[in-house]
């Protein structure tokens, strides 16, 4: 039998109660260096070179008619990037050269980077995208038609079935949509032509191609999203290494074609970052305007637990709730125009942004949960 889940207050969040994308540098090779070129573009000629000896580069990216001096081959952090994928895991050098001088940055990738409606759109406006009549539709049906698997995760993981299909519906729409971008071309852009995060994409672009070499695919061959998502749990790679699982044990994960290794994934990951299912999510409060002062720097502050309720009430927050078990964090969103309301979260509001850093998105998996629980 499901446990209910926890989730007090919600239904009331609008009532009241509650560098333009920098193409690859085309700076010509050292003298040292000419050679290499000459036979990295020899590599790409099909006259030179048979069509199966780059047979995991996918047929999408031999068709680029790319010119090496634009390509990323022909940076030099590129380059050191592919000495190390050489030297750490000995990768294929000529399959990770052909690869890179297939692509260049998509600008398109760096632009939407910038401008996440996580960050820029005010929680009244984003909750529609995800809470809204078809979606909850939809995840009832999902819900009903794989209660054996969901019920199944919550008994081997403890999380409970309608925040997995909730965190399944808001990323893929059930897996609906996954992503048609070339994953290795967005992680390449994010990685060399976005600074600010250049580091965490650059990992998993590594993780991306250990996993493309695990499981034997075709580089330039994987869809997801623009930051290079995966499957209908959108992953990022690392993490599908990591932490998605063979739910449905048929040898393989496949977090596209099976619902049973989705629903496995989401669960695992959840408990991998603490989720637990016995204690509560989030309850609606009120705020003491005289005492603002006080509480404000506290709103939206972290991604953890903050404050006992004892300690939120002497600051004039929760005085309407009697009893919380544990520390919680104080959420403020907009509903409306110029409205802002507040709610105490638990640690597992706060493992629910682990999947997704924001407490829009985590508050739109929550109520979406809520309306699809059967």
């Amino acid at each position: 039998m499901m446990k209910p889940l926890l989730i007090i207050g919600i239904a009331c969040i609008l009532s009241g109660c509650s560098q333009n994308g920098l193409q690859a540098q085309a700076a010509s090779p050292e003298a040292d260096e000419k050679n290499q070129e000459t036979q990295t573009l020899a590599l790409l000629d099909g006259d030179l070179v048979k069509t199966d000896k780059h047979k995991n580069l996918s047929d999408n990216l031999h068709k680029n008619s790319q010119d090496y001096l634009t390509s990323y081959a022909a940076k030099p952090d590129v380059q050191m990037f592919i000495t190390k994928m050489v030297s750490t895991y000995q990768y294929d050098a000529d399959l990770l050269q052909a690869a890179f001088a297939k692509i260049q940055a998509r600008t398109k990738t760096i632009s939407k980077s910038d401008n996440q409606p996580e960050v820029i759109t005010p929680y009244y406006k984003y909750r529609t995208r995800f809470v809204e009549s078809s979606r909850i539709r939809e995840g009832k049906k999902f819900v009903k038609k794989h209660q054996k698997w969901l019920a199944k995760a919550q008994k081997d993981y403890g999380v409970n079935p309608e925040i997995i299909a909730a965190l399944i519906g808001v990323e893929t729409f059930y897996g609906r949509i996954t992503g048609k971008k070339d994953v290795f071309t967005s992680l390449a852009t994010l990685s060399f032509d976005y600074p600010r995060r250049a580091k965490y994409f650059q990992s998993e672009l590594e993780a991306y191609l250990l996993l493309a070499r695990e499981n034997q695919w075709q580089i330039g061959n994987t869809k997801g999203s623009y930051s290079g998502a995966l499957g209908m749990t959108q992953f990022m790679p690392s993490n599908y290494r990591k932490l998605a699982v063979d739910y449905d044990k048929d040898g393989k994960v496949d977090l596209w074609g099976s619902v049973p290794d989705a629903i496995g994934s989401v669960a695992n990951y959840l408990r991998h970052h603490g989720w637990q299912d016995d204690r509560g999510v989030i309850v609606a409060t009120s705020t003491n305007g005289a005492t603002k002062d006080k509480w404000q720097e506290w709103i939206n502050k972290g991604r953890k637990p903050a404050k006992s309720l004892p300690e939120w009430q002497a600051m004039g927050v929760g005085k309407d709730i009697k009893t919380l078990s544990s520390q919680t964090g104080l959420i403020g969103l907009q509903v409306g125009d110029a409205k802002f309301n507040y709610w105490l979260a638990d640690e597992n509001f706060f493992v629910i942004m682990r999947y997704n850093p924001s407490r829009r998105y985590s508050m739109a998996v929550l109520e979406l949960a809520k309306e699809i629980r059967l």
